[in-house]
């Protein structure tokens, strides 16, 4: 990746933020081991930021200690089911608040817009067969409609979330039949908040992903 400069962050808030771009966007696999030698050299900083970033890593819960490093954490079947479940109280909130803002004319047309254009982005994505691509335009599509309430509490509950469960996603849209159902589901959610529709919002955000852990759990479970 080589050297990272920011005058406005600090070396180990921008290995922190790196790593957890990684997390969110399926790249860390399950009990993948990170060093500080191997991250440090790949980066272009010191050790130290690194240990600093691992160790608030470690505190979010998405890595583990081990010898000479640390692993990504490894959920097991009961803590997938509780962090989708707690995703999808989550995004049916922030989905219902967008419907509400939205009723009360207080969302920006081009926001709403936004929206809709990533949700065509993960269209373009899966069509193109690329699981990795589409999960990254899944997070963006679910951050767009997420972060539409401003609700700044909200926000940062569903970045924690999204980070511990990225790696399903990309299991999950490995699966062509989910992808497929998921963009359907994905017009739903868009369609809700267009109308200003907060329980029909809720219901089909909260549906959607219900379903996803249902086919990861199905995966876990073939695995």
């Amino acid at each position: 990746m080589g050297s990272l400069s920011n005058p406005a962050a600090s070396s180990a808030d921008i290995v922190y933020l790196t790593l957890r771009r990684r997390f969110a966007e399926g790249e860390l696999a399950p009990a993948e081991r990170l060093t500080e030698a191997a991250l440090a050299q790949e980066l272009g900083v010191s050790r130290t930021p690194v240990r600093e970033a691992l160790g608030r890593l470690q505190a979010d819960g998405l890595v583990v200690p081990m010898a000479r490093g640390v692993a990504v954490a490894t959920l097991s079947s009961d803590e997938v089911e509780q962090l989708y479940n707690l995703r999808a109280v989550l995004e049916g909130l922030a989905a219902a608040q967008t419907a509400r803002l939205q009723a009360a004319g207080q969302i920006a047309p081009a926001h709403l817009r936004d929206i809709e254009k990533a949700a065509e982005e993960v269209e373009r994505a899966v069509a193109e067969g690329d699981a990795k691509q589409s999960a990254r335009a899944n997070l963006a599509f679910h951050r767009a409609f997420g972060q539409a309430p401003g609700n700044a509490f909200l926000t940062d509950a569903l970045h924690r979330v999204w980070d511990r469960i990225a790696i399903s996603t990309v299991s999950n849209l490995s699966d062509g039949e989910w992808a497929r159902a998921a963009l359907t589901q994905h017009q739903e959610i868009c369609r809700a908040m267009i109308a200003g529709d907060e329980d029909a919002a809720r219901r089909a955000a909260e549906e959607h992903i219900l379903s996803a852990m249902r086919v990861y759990s199905e995966a876990l479970g073939r695995g």
